[in-house]
């Protein structure tokens, strides 16, 4: 990989990550509580629970899961947007062509949504179960997990023959 490519997709990499960032900054914390952290995490999570642990009595309210024994939180960075930002700022930097591109962010996307609604789950019911591990598995291990899954995806998808990046100064 030559060196302008490296030094290219670093600049690209950060300057889209700081776009997405800075976007995602602009969305009131209300709008996201009320409608996309309720319909999107708490709602779907809530049912997750619920179907594996009926007698939780789970319930959401706007950003929160309450049961008779937990109330926990969702806020900014509970998300996963910081990591799916992570991995869509990769995949446009990488400069394959745009139908791998799309696809390899649409997936990176589902898969970081899909970790992070285990990890909630997970957050759930050690608050409810082992609440001495709770700061340690949210802060620390469960985070690192999911930017090391986000890492794999990228490898992976950027190790496939269609998303070979594009060298502008040979096309």
């Amino acid at each position: 990989m030559p060196k302008s490519y490296r030094n290219g997709f670093i600049i690209l990499f950060a300057a889209i990550y700081c776009v997405l960032y800075a976007a995602y900054a602009c969305i009131p914390d209300s709008y996201l509580h009320e409608k996309i952290y309720y319909y999107a995490i708490v709602w779907p999570t809530a049912a997750l629970i619920d179907f594996a642990a009926p007698s939780a009595h789970v319930i959401g309210v706007q950003n929160r899961l309450q049961s008779p024994a937990v109330i926990l939180n969702i806020v900014r960075g509970c998300d996963g947007a910081p990591v799916m930002f992570l991995l869509v700022a990769a995949i446009i930097a990488h400069r394959a062509p745009w139908r791998p591109t799309l696809r390899g962010a649409a997936g990176g996307v589902a898969l970081i949504y899909a970790l992070n609604q285990l990890r909630i789950v997970v957050l759930y019911f050690l608050l409810a179960h082992r609440p001495d591990w709770f700061t340690a598995m949210h802060v620390y291990f469960i985070p690192t997990f999911l930017i090391l899954a986000g890492a794999l995806y990228f490898a992976l998808w950027a190790g496939e023959g269609v998303a070979k990046p594009q060298d502008p100064l040979t096309d």
